[in-house]
């Protein structure tokens, strides 16, 4: 039976908003959802998620990660296998991307998806080497180099490479609306998502899970490229154009239009995450009941 979540992040800006634990898991039932995402940012001090509340853990990913030591990226990621085997949660999520800051705001790719696949499947084999199929692992799709959609013939070839027997693939429907600027309406996005599913169809049954949200800043990033701006030297100030950037172009808003309920249905996922960006609890009320209406 498919479950439905919604994700959470472990720092202030999430955990601020509940009272304890009972507050928590209250929000997220009155929507009727089995439970969270949780990507752990730091440590759970309030003790304010309770194991049986996660469904699945969305890694700590770094977006700018193969110039990196690979010891230091096992650790790095390992401490969030151990925080699913310790939750007992049912998925793990984990971008298949590579993309420096730079990259981001002048377009410049720096790596094929097929380096970037390559290069991923073999991190990803040494990450799971020992794991005993205790939960799925699932790749998911950027609009930067690596796994993308837009050709079946690299997703095939990413999952051709990976040795653990539980993987799959987590469909973030509004990353995949990132890599057509041209889109323009919920509507639009829909062809586009069912598109890329004909052309995958053999592979639909890989898509476990979906990170179900809509982002159409093509506007945005159209009229951006007329002027693109020079990365600054400073490594802060540079992050701090990237993050300003990508905040504009990725939108994580509710998918809303006729037909996403049997765009859900074509996929049949285990898993549906309705991946908001939200800047209170009011207004993440407001975007989950939309999601679900959207569903129903």
């Amino acid at each position: 039976m498919m479950k439905i979540t919604m994700n959470f992040s472990i720092s202030d800006d999430d955990t601020g908003r509940y009272r304890n634990s009972a507050d928590l898991r209250g929000f997220y039932r009155q929507f009727w959802l089995s439970g969270l995402e949780v990507m752990p940012l730091c440590e759970d001090s309030q003790g304010l998620i309770k194991p049986d509340m996660t469904v699945g853990v969305h890694a700590c990913c770094l977006t700018d990660w193969m110039h990196l030591d690979q010891e230091w990226l096992l650790s790095h990621y390992r401490k969030d296998l151990e925080y699913a085997k310790a939750t007992q949660a049912e998925y793990v999520v984990f971008h298949v991307t590579q993309a420096g800051y730079a990259e981001s705001l002048t377009y410049q790719k720096t790596h094929s998806d097929e380096e970037v696949v390559d290069t991923a499947a073999a991190f990803i084999n040494r990450l799971l080497d020992g794991c005993d199929d205790e939960f799925y692992f699932l790749m998911e799709n950027l609009w930067y180099p690596g796994l993308t959609f837009e050709d079946p013939a690299i997703t095939r070839h990413l999952l051709d490479q990976i040795h653990y027997s539980k993987k799959g693939l987590m469909l973030d429907t509004g990353h995949f609306m990132n890599t057509n600027p041209d889109l323009r309406t919920p509507e639009d996005a829909l062809v586009f998502l069912n598109r890329m599913l004909d052309a995958h169809e053999d592979l639909i049954p890989m898509i476990k899970g979906i990170h179900l949200n809509q982002s159409l800043s093509g506007s945005y990033v159209r009229e951006f490229q007329k002027h693109l701006q020079t990365p600054a030297e400073d490594p802060n100030e540079l992050a701090t154009q990237a993050f300003l950037h990508i905040f504009q172009v990725d939108q994580h808003r509710p998918f809303v239009t006729d037909g996403v309920r049997e765009l859900v249905r074509r996929i049949d996922p285990l898993f549906v995450t309705l991946e908001y960006i939200s800047q209170d609890r009011e207004e993440h009320t407001r975007l989950l009941r939309e999601g679900v209406a959207a569903l129903d």
